[in-house]
């Protein structure tokens, strides 16, 4: 059988339009695949020894920012307006919160020494004036709900972030 032109141009037609439809699903399916800094550094380990009681450590876990926190053993006995956090970290003197206000998505800073009235350690959210406990609840402000704690495990002295453990996935 002898192929005429016109079979030609349909075929070069038909195939330009596979080609196309490739550029534009290949963008699709890139966007929609969880990026390397999501991937990368899915299991963090800290040496809970080297930081300071009362004191946190700021390291990152899926490109998120993430506070390390030790707590000393006096707990603290303030009313937040929420309870969820310290209720699954009860016990913990150790443990990781995601470093990202859920108001907005900035990053709070630790107060040890408290700040304005709060005469107790809080992590304070300075865009909007939102107040965390030390377990990450919601104390003061416009943040709708607690900071999300991801997995963790406590294991010969070091903090696990991203092993299923007292934490068993992101709450």
């Amino acid at each position: 059988m002898e192929t005429s032109r016109r079979d030609l141009l349909g075929l070069a037609v038909g195939g330009l339009g596979v080609i196309g439809a490739l550029g534009v699903l290949y963008p699709i399916v890139k966007t929609l695949a969880p990026s390397a800094s999501s991937l990368a550094g899915a299991l963090v380990e800290i040496d809970v020894n080297s930081i300071p009681e009362g004191q946190i450590r700021v390291v990152s876990w899926k490109g998120k920012p993430v506070f390390v926190v030790k707590l000393p053993q006096a707990q603290w006995t303030g009313k937040a307006k929420e309870e969820k956090n310290s209720k699954l970290l009860q016990g913990q003197t150790v443990f990781a919160l995601v470093a990202v206000c859920t108001h907005l998505g900035c990053v709070p800073l630790w107060k040890p020494q408290g700040e304005a009235e709060f005469n107790f350690p809080v992590f304070h959210c300075p865009c909007h004036g939102g107040f965390y406990s030390p377990w990450g609840d919601v104390v003061a402000g416009p943040p709708p709900r607690s900071l999300y704690i991801p997995p963790q495990n406590i294991k010969d002295g070091k903090l696990l972030i991203g092993e299923a453990g007292f934490i068993k996935e992101l709450t």
